[in-house]
């Protein structure tokens, strides 16, 4: 009985050797990148609870992975960007109150799995997290936030004067029509 324990046992180990090995060599690593990124955020603090910024990219690799995750690190908080079926584009989009939303450039990082991997150790173990190599950063620069009104001081004395000049005009001619 000990014997057939045994050799379950030994077969067990190599199952998860074999699984550990076939997980490494189907890890996600992309390979000379090159990337392509547009930004947007909104600037209107007016009609706006917060501030959305959007980074939207397209990779490619070297060695052709398709649809691997791909993770940003904005102001040491991780996100995991979404990718579209329809144009294999990325996008990471995060929020902030306007209070924090004042003119500066954003340095968004982005990462494969095995670098997020290792920037998320880094974190943990309190270590430098600019050590670990990001497979592009993007320079986000974002004008700040408004809170203007959505129409100008000019527009509005137009208006006013349009409608003091259409009512004293139908005042005057409702006097000379009767």
């Amino acid at each position: 009985m000990s014997v057939i324990i045994a050799r379950i046992g030994v077969m067990l180990g190599k199952v998860v050797v074999l699984s550990a090995l076939l997980a490494v060599a189907l890890g996600t690593k992309c390979e000379a990148p090159k990337v392509s990124a547009s930004s947007f955020s909104t600037t209107d603090g007016f009609f706006h609870f917060s501030s959305t910024f959007i980074v939207e990219f397209t990779l490619q690799c070297a060695n052709n992975v398709k649809d691997m995750p791909v993770f940003a690190v904005v102001n040491d908080k991780i996100y995991q960007a979404a990718v579209s079926e329809e144009t294999s584009k990325y996008q990471i989009t995060w929020l902030l109150p306007h209070s924090e939303s004042y003119s500066r450039t954003f340095d968004v990082q982005i990462f494969d799995e095995d670098s997020i991997n290792a920037y998320k150790k880094a974190q943990r173990e309190g270590q430098d997290t600019s050590v670990v190599k990001s497979l592009y950063t993007h320079q986000f620069a974002h004008p700040g936030v408004s809170k203007q009104w959505p129409v100008s001081p000019e527009s509005l004395s137009v208006l006013a004067f349009a409608a003091i000049f259409s009512y004293v005009f139908f005042g005057i001619k409702s006097k000379y029509d009767n």
